[in-house]
């Protein structure tokens, strides 16, 4: 099975990257792990002086900072497993899974409130309404 982790790098990324990394363990598959780089994060951060071209430093820490917790979860060869992209989110996510073909996809989900959702809307409900292929949506919330 081909199993492809979508994710951001805040808090709960281990915990997603985790469940990503065992799924494609016990079903013999291959993983691949896919940070986008939201067009608005990129021109927020490129307005920091002294960096002609941001994004690619952008790009160069999320690889390692992904890297690093895929051999924290004991994934080899973690280097090779992460795909850094710009973008809006869905729409390369989506690109990702139909270049690739994967079988499934591994997406981190977070509890919000109704008006938070109804004003900001949420990036793992349109990739769960225009996804053509079967989508995990993780608990990254602490429900204890």
């Amino acid at each position: 099975m081909k199993v492809l982790v979508a994710v951001n790098r805040g808090p709960s990324t281990r915990k997603v990257l985790e469940f990503g990394a065992r799924l494609a363990e016990q079903t013999s598959g291959t993983l691949q792990v896919l940070h986008v780089i939201s067009d608005e994060e990129r021109e927020a951060r490129e307005q920091v002086p002294g960096q002609s071209r941001y994004v690619d430093v952008m790009m160069d820490e999320a690889k390692r900072d992904l890297t690093t917790k895929l051999t924290e979860v004991g994934v080899a060869d973690a280097a090779d497993t992460v795909m850094v992209r710009v973008g809006q989110p869905v729409a390369e996510i989506e690109k990702v899974v139909a270049e690739v073909e994967h079988d499934v996809l591994v997406i981190g989900m977070r509890r919000r409130s109704r008006v938070g959702k109804f004003l900001l809307g949420s990036d793992l409900q349109q990739v769960l309404l225009v996804s053509k292929h079967p989508v995990v949506a993780v608990p990254t919330d602490d429900l204890t």
